[in-house]
């Protein structure tokens, strides 16, 4: 009856998955071969620390109380005797002699008078475990084959290999090796890496781009003012000679129509004097005076008329007018040059990109251009690069880069001024390893200087 007890005995232990599963089998089920009054379970954990993993009647333990602790200090107490065991009898009969005052102070507390300790030794010859079974009658000092005694410790040995290999177990990097060794699929793919790694591909650079336009011109303030407002919405087509945008100047409208009604009395002036001069020949030198008044008046409203003139901004060509927002300009000063927007030609498409230092490849003007917008992911444009800038400058998004430039090969409905997307640049010819293993060799140089 014992035997079948270790036998189904053994084969829960091997049913068991986890190590929680194993110390709950080791701690309850070994009573069916000898009776213990209790059975606790302290694992060895290597640098971690000793604490306790199974009870007795309980399926959870609280590896911080004070049982636990004074257990797992017991444990580590009695650790080196475990080498010294005769390897046929790998069992201790412990008693409160044998260990320190501070240890045996608290024995009276937390166990009976006679405990058996087991060590549970995994194939490597290492103590895994430690398994304290204890009661009131005392175990037997002798027993032979027949003795459940003895079926405790081949058991114990059991339970050894098992928490071994739920808890311990290490495979070698030779086990490991073999094992995938023997797969028929990694032995071809080791063979056909080499091959793959000089297959021939193009470096390229992933980078952020915008649609630009290759002919534009800067629609700047002619003079000093205060934006009214602008006339077009923003990346409106607008004519040649277009009012784009109004300026507001009270004070030169004021100033001409001073400068008008002063001409206007400056004509008056004049015929008065002429008339004088057919009378007298002394108002002669009155009617030069006069017309050099006239002159003079006539020059300050002309001048003051192109001033006025200039409150207006028009577009030189034709083309698209990009700027921000209205609501941005209206009733913004401005001085005599200040951009306002762009004057874009929406005919002559190009590719403006940014790549940062640390991603870009050597980029040579020709070199193919893909340019994947955010609104047409699935339909990419094709470009080509006209120049790489050689220093590098502060991206829209704050990363220093090279500035690059370049033209849409083919007509396309999708791209237009302003929309943003990734621009895949190609560069040299290398093989694929180099490709791969570039920004690996390029991070550790930069780390180790070598």
């Amino acid at each position: 009856m014992t035997d079948l007890a270790f036998h189904a005995l053994a084969a829960k232990v091997r049913a068991a998955t986890r190590a929680a599963d194993l110390a709950f089998v080791i701690c309850n089920e070994t009573h069916a071969l000898a009776g213990y009054r209790q059975a606790a379970l302290v694992g060895y954990f290597g640098a971690r620390r000793t604490r306790l993993v199974g009870h007795s009647g309980l399926a959870d333990v609280e590896a911080d109380s004070p049982y636990a602790l004074w257990l797992a200090e017991l444990a580590d107490h009695l650790r080196p005797r475990f080498d010294a065991l005769p390897p046929a009898a790998r069992v201790l009969s412990l008693a409160p002699s044998m260990l320190p005052p501070a240890l045996a102070a608290s024995w009276a507390d937390w166990l009976p008078d006679h405990v058996w300790v087991l060590p549970l030794i995994g194939p490597d010859g290492q103590t895994r475990a430690v398994l304290f079974l204890a009661r009131e009658n005392p175990w037997p000092t002798e027993f032979g084959a027949d003795a459940p005694e003895y079926l405790l410790l081949q058991a114990a040995a059991t339970y050894g290999h098992a928490w071994w290999a739920l808890t311990g177990r290490r495979r070698s990097l030779g086990t490991l090796w073999q094992g995938l060794w023997s797969r028929r699929a990694l032995r071809w793919s080791l063979f056909l890496l080499p091959l793959v790694l000089l297959a021939p591909v193009r470096e390229y650079a992933l980078v952020q781009a915008e649609v630009i336009s290759l002919r534009s011109q800067v629609i700047a303030s002619p003079r000093d003012g205060v934006i009214r407002r602008i006339t077009v919405q923003p990346n409106t087509p607008v004519e040649a000679d277009q009012v784009i945008a109004e300026l507001d100047d009270t004070t030169l409208f004021n100033r001409l129509a001073v400068a008008e009604a002063a001409l206007a009395s400056a004509r008056l002036e004049l015929h008065q004097a002429s008339q004088r001069a057919i009378e007298s020949q002394t108002a002669k030198a009155e009617l030069n005076l006069a017309e050099g008044k006239l002159r003079e008046r006539e020059v300050d409203v002309a001048s003051l008329q192109r001033e006025v003139a200039q409150l207006s901004i028009k577009a030189p060509a034709k083309g698209v007018f990009v700027y921000s927002d209205p609501d941005d300009w209206a009733g913004r000063p401005v001085q005599t040059g200040e951009r306002v927007g762009l004057l874009a030609d929406p005919a002559s498409l190009g590719v403006q990109a940014w790549a940062p230092v640390s991603e870009a490849v050597n980029l040579a003007p020709g070199a193919p251009m893909t340019l994947f917008l955010r609104v047409a992911p699935l339909d990419p444009v094709s470009a080509r690069l006209d120049y790489a800038g050689y220093q590098a400058v502060e991206a829209p998004n704050g990363v220093a880069s090279y500035q690059l430039r370049g033209h849409i090969d083919e007509k396309t409905q999708v791209a237009r001024i302003g929309l943003r997307g990734t621009a895949r640049v190609s560069g040299d010819w290398t093989v694929l390893g180099y490709l791969m293993f570039r920004r690996p060799f390029a991070a550790v140089r930069e780390w180790c200087g070598c």
